[in-house]
């Protein structure tokens, strides 16, 4: 699967954000949800002081060190110019940001259904889907889904009849995320036993759908600015400052300091748009290196999220196992393209395992090859 970087003369076609229309936090304005400057920190419209973190809060990284381009919160040698990022808090463009609504009914579903000991209930579907399918809910967003990463060719529409079926890499959402929820919501809501592993099939599914929408709004926060609330809620939840909900609960849990590099990254994206506020930004030279740098962190939290996974699809036994495993066949393959570009071999072994039903022999060798393979964020 070829990579590449969407030109700016192509995101006119493309800008349509998560952020449409009405704003949709939870069925309307939550105060937690508007309580944010927008624009630039302070009320004058300065920049806010630097307020640097508690060194003791920031993970031990080993050898690992940011890059020597990027962002970093109340550094003046990392040259970028000063901008709203630098008071080491996220300042929402806009004010409602409809994305943390989703990320809210993704973790009330986990709390339903995300636990490889238990099998769910019928109703414990039932009420899971209804939370999937809240008005501009998760559903809404997963059936228009596509991957900026992937080629294909210039203007593809994946709304279309007939265009999934054509670029179904491309067009993930449609061809393959939304099909993939919908037959498990139903199957689980039938009782088809065991119904932890149709919980499994959601569970990796929707993190997949999460991972794709961060890149994706990263980049058509170009040409629609509040894209990069998206990209920031749809990581991270968005109800509290360096918060880890939602996608960013689990990479904090298997790389707290990847979770912190993905924050960077965010800050980065953020000052970015901050330094380049024209309705169209322009600035793509410094658009791709936030970019680069958030992705890079997410990229690495999601290899963690995968090794820690075959960890325990190494460790347990019968359903709990297949639990694990069956997550992983349906969240894993978004790490492989990018884990293609550092270890061609490695990348084809974890695809190639994906493709079977049952777990592989070694698990615990496919992890130790991906740890490997992302070794710093």
């Amino acid at each position: 699967m070829k990579r590449r970087l969407i030109l700016l003369t192509l995101l006119s076609s493309i800008a349509c954000g998560d952020d449409d229309g009405p704003p949709v936090d939870g069925g309307g304005t939550d105060a937690a949800d508007v309580d944010a400057s927008i624009d630039s920190g302070n009320d004058d419209g300065s920049t806010p002081a630097c307020l640097p973190r508690d060194p003791s809060s920031i993970p031990d990284p080993g050898e690992c060190t940011p890059e020597s381009d990027d962002y970093v919160v109340c550094s003046d040698t990392d040259g970028w110019d000063a901008c709203v990022s630098d008071g080491g808090e996220y300042v929402r463009i806009q004010e409602s940001v409809s994305t943390i609504a989703r990320i809210r009914a993704f973790d009330q579903i986990a709390t339903l259904l995300f636990d490889p000991a238990t099998d769910p209930s019928a109703d414990d579907f039932l009420e899971a889907r209804g939370l999937y399918q809240e008005d501009e809910g998760l559903d809404s967003r997963v059936v228009r889904r596509y991957d900026v990463d992937v080629d294909a060719p210039p203007g593809t529409d994946c709304t279309l009849e007939g265009v999934p079926a054509m670029y179904p890499e491309y067009c993930i959402g449609p061809s393959t995320l939304q099909p993939t929820l919908l037959d498990a919501f139903t199957r689980g809501a039938m009782d088809e036993a065991p119904t932890r592993l149709q919980a499994a099939r959601i569970e990796g599914a929707l993190l997949r759908f999460l991972v794709v929408s961060v890149t994706k709004e990263a980049l058509t926060c170009t040409a629609t600015a509040r894209d990069c609330d998206s990209s920031y809620a749809y990581y991270a939840g968005g109800s509290s400052a360096r918060g880890a909900e939602g996608l960013a609960r689990y990479v904090e849990a298997a790389d707290p300091y990847a979770h912190d590099r993905v924050w960077d990254g965010i800050f980065a994206l953020r000052c970015w748009r901050d330094l380049d506020s024209a309705d169209t930004a322009t600035n793509t030279a410094l658009r791709d290196r936030a970019r680069d740098q958030q992705r890079r962190a997410l990229i690495d939290g999601v290899a963690a999220v995968v090794a820690s996974r075959l960890r325990d699809v190494e460790t347990t036994s019968d359903l709990a196992q297949d639990y694990h495993w069956t997550f992983l066949r349906n969240f894993a393959p978004v790490l492989v393209p990018y884990y293609a570009e550092r270890d061609a071999s490695g990348a084809t072994a974890l695809e190639a395992a994906l493709e079977g039903e049952a777990a592989p022999e070694d698990p615990g060798a496919l992890a130790d090859a991906i740890e490997a393979a992302f070794d710093c964020p």
